[in-house]
């Protein structure tokens, strides 16, 4: 928007009445997602007549995002179930309350007469008009069970007819409908990139009270996708969508009372940050998947030479180092392997090793190398970051061979192996990573790096799900000192045993099952949902301490 008008735009939704030829004339019927009200935005949701609902919506943007610039957004219902005069009549008299920059038209791919196209255009002559489609699918099946009214032919057909006009069409797109997959959800998604579409809202399926999908839902409840899962799903689908397609919508919104399923708990505008910091983390982007890739290129970060000679970086966001001063090599072998016992363990047998927090790769790097050395059984370590291109970044500065080597593997193919090893990386946020998990592990290391601005890692919660991931007999080595850090290991389950190192700077805690936790007058870190952010959680604690 900004490329096109100079300024962002911000949508005035308005509901016309038009209603639905999706729905009966009592109002029942049509889509089984949609709820009666026919998803009429929030904050018009009260208002008694248009001219009300779009004072409501423009002091709503005006306030909440200091908006300045507006596009007028025909949304609920179908926008152009009406005859051609009373669509006129009322689209000329909306846009004569305000100076819009841009008319866009919510409708139905078989509600598009000719005389409604021929309108559209020549109203395209004097402001932008946009058609925003109710595709939802590209699958027959899937449109039937839906009660869609339509086929997919129809949805072609009408971007095509739109286009011969002259119009942009933005599609809308449903995510998680009951019986689709990750493969029919591409297979939508290319559709609609190969009709040339202008613009795609991407929609992840609500369960709304009063709707034949909730009625549905009730008697045999069908999988939906939790934040963690969504994004993965809508970060995989971004890769084949051309850079050039501008993405309108990331997520659905469903007033709180309305919504059955799936509850969410992050925020809209954090779910949105969780998404495009997650694919920098990745190194990936819309479109990469299908367009010509740029020369690489990234910033090293600041780096300093620790005093045992291992290299570590700043980090600009922390303003602080990923390592101690007396060495990030040193702490690796007499913090984590020394006091998890891992020389003693593979004397035993084979060990199962999960890293949180694989970083530069120095603590997983020192047990590949310990087990290498010993040559006696396997170590098989699973690690979790959600940083991929910190891999990148650090063999550019690491000096020892074999530890670039394990490094690139992992950055171009997430596993490592060796003759007594095995790496496998986890590139995901550690607490969704966690609960993918299945099998029980012998040790856990847990570097938090500056644990007091990672809160996410030192929960009472995540703790309790890396007590179900850890052998009865396990150990669990951490690279914080932090008191909360210390009580939410209690509470979990875990004796806790801060480890200080007098000739240094090196500092954690051991921790091993208890057969009971501990109460305390202080209170952990929580984070009950298991999606706060740092700051959230930080500010939960401060006033649960209060």
């Amino acid at each position: 928007m900004q490329s096109v008008y100079g300024e962002a735009l911000f949508s005035v939704p308005v509901n016309v009445e038009f209603g639905c030829p999706n729905r009966e004339r009592d109002g029942s019927g049509g889509c089984s997602f949609c709820p009666e009200h026919g998803a009429r935005a929030a904050q018009i949701a009260d208002a008694k007549s248009v001219e009300e609902q779009m004072q409501k919506a423009l002091s709503f943007a005006k306030r909440r995002y200091n908006a300045s610039s507006f596009a007028l957004y025909i949304q609920a219902y179908t926008g152009t179930f009406a005859s051609l005069i009373k669509q006129k009549e009322t689209y000329e008299k909306l846009l004569s309350l305000y100076p819009f920059r841009a008319l866009h038209v919510g409708t139905r791919p078989d509600c598009l007469g000719e005389s409604t196209l021929e309108y559209l255009a020549e109203l395209n002559q004097s402001i932008d008009v946009v058609v925003e489609l109710g595709v939802q699918s590209l699958h027959d099946a899937s449109l039937k069970r839906i009660n869609r009214g339509h086929d997919a032919a129809c949805s072609l057909e009408a971007i095509k007819r739109l286009h011969g006009k002259g119009l942009k069409v933005y599609a809308h797109l449903i995510i998680g409908l009951p019986h689709e997959t990750p493969a029919l959800w591409k297979e939508s998604v290319q559709g609609l990139v190969d009709a040339s579409i202008d613009g795609i809202k991407f929609h992840n399926l609500h369960v709304i009270q009063n709707t034949d999908l909730a009625r549905e839902f009730s008697q045999n409840p069908f999988a939906l996708l939790s934040e963690y899962a969504y994004a993965e799903a809508l970060m995989e689908l971004l890769r084949f969508v051309p850079s050039h397609i501008p993405i309108l919508r990331l997520a659905t919104d469903t007033p709180e009372h309305e919504l059955i399923a799936p509850k969410w708990h992050m925020a809209k505008g954090q779910f949105g940050e969780y998404v495009a910091q997650t694919m920098r983390y990745r190194g990936i982007r819309q479109g990469d998947l299908v367009e010509k890739q740029p020369e690489e290129s990234y910033e090293i970060p600041q780096k300093i030479s620790l005093e045992d000679g291992s290299t570590t970086f700043w980090n600009e966001i922390y303003r602080d180092y990923y390592h101690p001063k007396a060495g990030a090599t040193r702490q690796a072998k007499e913090l984590f392997l020394a006091h998890s016992n891992l020389k003693t363990r593979l004397e035993k047998g084979d060990v199962k090793l999960l890293e949180i927090g694989l970083g530069m790769g120095y603590n997983s790097f020192c047990a590949v190398e310990l087990a290498q050395k010993m040559s006696k059984n396997r170590l098989h370590v699973k690690t979790i970051d959600h940083d991929r291109m910190l891999l990148q970044k650090a063999s550019a500065v690491i000096s020892d061979t074999l530890h670039v080597k394990m490094l690139n593997a992992l950055f171009t193919c997430k596993r490592y192996d060796d003759d007594f090893a095995s790496v496998e990386f986890l590139n995901a946020e550690a607490r969704y990573a966690a609960t993918l998990l299945r099998e029980p592990f012998d040790v856990i290391f847990l570097d938090p790096f500056i644990e007091s601005n990672n809160a996410s890692l030192v929960t009472l919660e995540f703790f309790q799900n890396l007590r179900k991931l850890l052998k009865p007999d396990g150990i669990l080595v951490a690279s914080t000192t932090l008191h909360v850090s210390q009580v939410g290991l209690n509470l979990a389950g875990f004796d806790a045993v801060v480890i200080k190192d007098a000739t240094s700077d090196i500092q954690g805690i051991m921790a091993t099952l208890s057969s009971s936790s501990y109460l305390h007058e202080k209170e952990p870190y929580r984070d009950i949902y298991g999606v706060y952010n740092d700051k959230q959680i930080e500010t939960l604690h401060q006033k649960s301490s209060n």
